[in-house]
């Protein structure tokens, strides 16, 4: 009966790795309401070249268009290790005649950081470039992902466009990174947070040396083994460590003049676990910065959901995209893939009024009971 529960907890921790992949995948397949003819692709374009390496990303463009059309672009998730661009638009952007484009950056030793935050801004400066070719707005460039995307979308939306990352390559030169806003989910925020709350990995050997091991798919919140990898074998063993850490994720730019933000966190992530998009939201709010929060309850590491979330995300992208369009007035949540309804953390029996919105976002307002 133990190997069975051992084999079920091994089984549920790589689906939680994978779980936002297939969410992703899950999302690319319903409520599409645009047919394919409405839009045209252009597979594996070349944006950047690194030491010879191109980096490339998929366009989904909308095939009929009078005039330059807003643009979200998505970053994929994967440990920062793995995954790869979508081979298709999802709805919830189609459905508004939103040009889409999906990125590749280099992944695992080759990248890291900063590599792969400058790769992603290098893709923005790249779209923005040949915004003309692709029939884009290039003052209306909303950036998006998960997990480790989601750490990606946020940090193309925060650092300053001097960030130390190696900048522009070739070509990009004078180019500016900026994208008016970011919608991310079940993001690593704090590199220092989540290397303290990830397990152990050092290995002390027979003849008493230490060495680490790699990262382990078995342990879902196994942050150390891979930041090790990802910062170049520099561990938070010292005070410039420490900054450089800080200097490479969300809460290490701080400030109130960001573009608008919708940060989601799942309620039980066993890969971020903390609700760190929380903290992150917490401190901007603080700051007056254009941010808005939303907790999946019971979700995991995935795609977010819950009843009014779609929702909220239609009122995000129709402000940070300034779409004429008026927000949605569905609080349906058919385009996603379904949750328990999001909820306050903590919450006791008793009659709520819930509010979900930012500092400019129109808010969804319900009145509920909780009951035992």
């Amino acid at each position: 009966m133990k190997r069975f529960v051992a084999r079920v907890k091994d089984c549920l921790t790589v689906f939680a790795f994978i779980a936002v992949q297939l969410s992703a995948i899950a999302t690319d397949q319903i409520s599409n309401s645009i047919s394919d003819s409405a839009y045209k692709s252009e597979f594996e374009v070349t944006y950047c070249a690194v030491d010879g390496r191109p980096q490339k990303l998929n366009a989904f463009l909308p095939a009929k268009t009078d005039r330059p059309v807003p643009a979200v672009v998505d970053i994929h998730g994967g440990w920062w290790t793995g995954g790869h661009a979508a081979t298709s638009p999802p709805g919830q952007f189609t459905s508004k005649g939103l040009a889409f484009f999906s990125i590749e950056y280099r992944l695992g030793k080759d990248g890291g950081f900063p590599q792969s935050i400058r790769d992603c801004r290098n893709a923005i400066r790249f779209i923005r470039k040949n915004a003309k070719h692709f029939n884009i707005d290039p003052d209306r460039i909303l950036v998006t992902g998960g997990s480790a995307g989601g750490h990606l979308s946020l940090m193309v939306a925060m650092v300053p466009e001097d960030f130390d990352d190696g900048g522009p390559t070739p070509g990009l030169e004078g180019i500016s990174a900026h994208v008016s806003g970011s919608f991310s989910y079940i993001p690593p925020t704090d590199f220092v947070r989540f290397w303290n709350q990830g397990p152990d990995d050092a290995i002390t050997n027979e003849n008493e040396t230490v060495t680490f091991r790699g990262p382990d798919l078995k342990v879902p919140n196994d942050a150390r083994p891979h930041l090790r990898m990802l910062f170049h074998g520099k561990a938070l063993d010292s005070e410039a460590n420490r900054a450089l850490y800080t200097r490479m994720c969300p809460i290490g730019h701080l400030r109130k003049d960001v573009p608008p933000l919708l940060i989601c966190d799942g309620e039980k992530d066993p890969v971020v676990p903390g609700l760190q998009g929380r903290e992150l939201y917490e401190k901007l709010h603080a700051m007056g910065a254009d941010v808005t929060y939303w907790m999946t309850v019971n979700g995991g590491h995935a795609y977010p959901g819950g009843a009014g979330f779609q929702k909220v995300l239609d009122d995000f992208i129709t402000h940070a995209l300034k779409l004429n369009s008026e927000p949605s007035t569905s609080t349906s949540n058919d385009t996603a893939p379904i949750w328990s309804a999001t909820r306050a953390w903590n919450m006791e029996p008793g009659e709520y009024t819930v509010a979900v919105g930012g500092s400019s976002v129109p808010e969804w307002v319900a009145k509920f009971t909780l009951r035992q």
